[in-house]
C-alpha cells in the first residue's frame, strides 16, 4: 500500500464528550494528575458537566465561542470538555501574549464568553485585554474564585447541563496560529479531527494503553497539550502535567508518577531536563519521547537516554498539531532523521514553490497536505474541505518510502521555542518607530529556542535609534517571545526587481552567529 495516502482503517469518529466518557468508564483510577492535584477521568466528567451547566445558566448558547485563558491544571481541562457538551467552540488563548494581542483573538473569533482559571495573573491579564470592551463579548467568567467584574462558575455537582450532542463535524476548537499575516489566525478544527488525531498518535506511534502514563508540561493553549491529552485520555491512560516548567520539579514529577511517555517536544523543555544532574535517575522509566529539531540535536539526545525510544514529527495547527510521526519500530536513523509515515486522515504532496507543478519523489519543495485530518480553513477565510490541499509554506521532499522529511519554512515565520511567529507582525509594530525607514525581520538560529526574531533596519535619514530603543519599543505591544533578539543596522538591501530578498539575511546574521570569518 502507499504510504503516503489515507488510510482509512481506523474507528469511527468521536466527540471529546464521547472520549471522556470512555476513558472513565475503561480505567477509573486513570486521569489527570499535577503537583496539586489528582482528579480520576469521571471527575473531570463530572467537573466539565456542572461547568457546562453553569455556563448554559449564564446563556451561553449552542454554536457559539467560549475563549479560555487558562493554565495547565484540572479546571482547565474541564473547561475544554465543557464547550464541547454544549455544542460551543473553545477557543484556546495564549497566554504569553499581551493585553492587545489577546483583545485581538476575543474581536476576531467574536468570542461572546471568556473564561479564566483562578490564576491571579491571568485573572489580571485579561482584565486588562477586556478593559476597553470587546466586540460580541457579553461576560466575564473566573473558574473557582470571586474576582471583581468576573462571574464565579464552580466545577461541583449540580444540575446537569442542557444535551446539546455535538456531531463529529462540529467545530470543538479554534486555536490561533500565526502565518504570514500580521495577525494570528483561527484554524477551526472539528471534534472528529480532534479525537482522530489524538486516537492515531495514541494508537499507531505512542502505542499507548491503560497502564500508561503521559506527562506533558507544555501550555494548554497549544496542540502539544491537546493532541497528547486525547492520545492518552483515548487510551484510558493518566496525563501527567503542571502549570510551569521547573527542571527538578519536572523530573521528581516523572520520576514519582511513573511516566511511560514524555512529550517533551521543544529543546526548551529537552535542554532543561537534560541540563539537570538528576536526568539519568528520574529518566530511566520512560520508554518513549517525542521531540522535534534538527537531526543532529534528536542523535544528542538519544546518546543521553539511549534507553528511551525517541520519535520525531511533523505538524501545524492547520493539521491538527500532528500530521506525521516515526514508528517506535524505525531504525534509528530514521526514527531521528526523516518525520516518519503521515497519520490516517492525512495525505501528503510536494510542488516546486514558483510553477505549482508536482514534483518526482525524493525533490525538495513545497509541502501540500489534505484530508480529513486538517482544519475546515482559516477562521473568516475560504471554507477548506479534506479534498483540497492546504498549502504548508513549509519545504521539504517524500522519499521512496513514503515519508516526510521537513527541511525548513517557505513562508515568512520565526519558530520560537515552538511558537509561530510572522515576521510581518513584528516588522509592522518596528516600522511605526519614527526613527525606522524600512525594516525586514528573519529568523536567526538559537541554541535553546531553534530559532528567534532578527531585524535589520535602515533608519531615516538623520535619524538615530539603539538596538535596546527598538526592542523596548516593542516590549509594549509584543509579547516578548516575538521581541528580536538581535537588531542589525544596514544602509542597503540586497533585492529582487522589487522585494527585499530575505534569504541572504538570513544566511548573513546564521554566519554572524556561528563566527564565520
Amino acid at each position: 500500500m502507499d504510504r503516503t495516502t489515507t488510510d482509512a482503517a481506523h474507528t469511527l469518529p468521536g466527540t471529546l464528550r464521547r472520549t471522556a466518557t470512555v476513558a472513565s468508564l475503561t480505567n477509573p483510577d486513570a486521569g489527570v494528575v499535577t503537583p496539586d492535584e489528582r482528579a480520576p477521568w469521571g471527575r473531570i466528567l463530572t467537573g466539565a458537566e456542572a461547568l457546562a451547566a453553569r455556563l448554559a445558566d449564564l446563556g451561553v448558547e449552542e454554536h457559539g465561542r467560549v475563549a479560555l485563558v487558562a493554565s495547565n491544571g484540572v479546571p482547565g481541562v474541564e473547561m475544554l470538555f465543557a464547550c464541547g457538551m454544549l455544542n460551543v467552540a473553545c477557543v484556546p488563548v495564549n497566554t504569553r501574549y499581551t493585553p492587545s494581542e489577546i483583545r485581538h483573538v476575543l474581536a476576531d473569533s467574536q468570542a461572546d464568553t471568556v473564561v479564566v482559571t483562578p490564576d491571579a495573573e491571568l485573572v489580571e491579564l485579561t482584565r486588562l485585554a477586556t478593559a476597553d470592551g470587546v466586540p460580541a463579548l457579553r461576560r466575564r467568567v473566573v473558574i473557582g474564585a470571586d474576582e471583581p467584574g468576573f462571574v464565579r462558575v464552580d466545577d461541583d455537582h449540580g444540575p446537569p447541563a442542557p444535551f446539546r450532542f455535538a456531531q463529529p463535524h462540529d467545530i470543538a476548537l479554534i486555536p490561533y496560529t500565526s502565518g504570514t499575516t500580521a495577525h494570528p489566525r483561527g484554524c477551526p478544527l472539528t471534534h472528529a479531527t480532534l479525537v482522530e488525531a489524538g486516537r492515531a498518535v495514541g494508537r499507531t506511534r505512542f502505542r499507548v494503553g491503560p497502564e500508561d502514563v503521559l506527562w506533558d508540561v507544555l501550555p494548554l493553549f497549544h496542540l502539544s497539550f491537546v493532541n497528547p491529552l486525547l492520545a492518552i485520555l483515548d487510551a484510558g491512560g493518566t496525563f501527567v502535567t503542571d502549570r510551569r516548567m521547573d527542571a527538578e520539579r519536572a523530573l521528581h514529577q516523572i520520576r514519582d508518577e511513573r511516566v511511560t511517555v514524555a512529550f517533551t517536544c521543544f529543546p526548551t523543555v529537552m535542554d532543561a531536563l537534560l541540563a539537570h544532574p538528576e536526568f539519568d535517575a528520574c529518566f530511566r522509566g520512560v520508554r518513549l519521547m517525542l521531540n522535534v529539531g534538527p537531526p543532529d540535536t534528536l542523535r544528542a539526545i538519544q546518546s543521553r537516554a539511549p534507553r528511551t525510544i525517541q520519535l520525531t514529527s511533523y505538524g501545524s495547527s492547520e493539521m491538527a498539531g500532528i500530521a506525521a510521526t516515526t514508528s517506535p519500530d524505525d531504525p534509528d536513523d530514521i526514527r531521528l532523521g526523516t518525520n516518519g509515515y503521515p497519520l490516517p486522515g492525512v495525505e501528503f504532496t510536494v510542488v516546486d514553490p514558483d510553477t505549482r507543478g508536482p514534483l518526482p519523489t525524493g525533490e525538495p519543495g513545497e509541502i501540500l497536505a489534505r484530508g480529513t485530518g486538517l482544519f475546515t480553513g482559516y477562521l473568516g477565510g475560504s471554507p477548506h474541505d479534506s479534498a483540497t490541499w492546504f498549502a504548508s509554506g513549509d519545504l521539504g521532499l517524500v522519499d521512496a518510502d513514503g515519508r516526510i522529511h521537513y527541511r525548513g519554512r517557505i513562508k515568512d515565520m520565526v519558530k520560537v521555542g515552538g511558537e509561530n511567529v510572522a515576521a510581518l507582525e513584528i516588522e509592522s509594530v518596528l516600522a511605526g518607530h519614527p526613527a525606522v525607514h524600512t525594516v525586514a525581520v528573519v529568523a536567526a538560529p538559537d541554541p535553546r529556542y531553534t530559532e528567534v526574531p532578527a531585524a535589520f533596519v535602515q533608519l531615516h535619514s538623520g535619524a538615530s535609534a539603539t538596538a535596546a530603543e527598538l526592542q523596548d519599543h516593542c516590549a509594549g505591544t509584543l509579547a516578548k517571545f516575538k521581541i528580536p533578539r538581535h537588531v542589525r543596522f544596514v544602509t542597503q538591501w540586497p533585492m529582487s526587481s522589487t522585494k527585499i530578498r530575505k534569504g541572504p539575511l538570513r544566511e548573513q546574521i546564521a554566519a554572524e552567529l556561528r563566527g564565520d570569518p
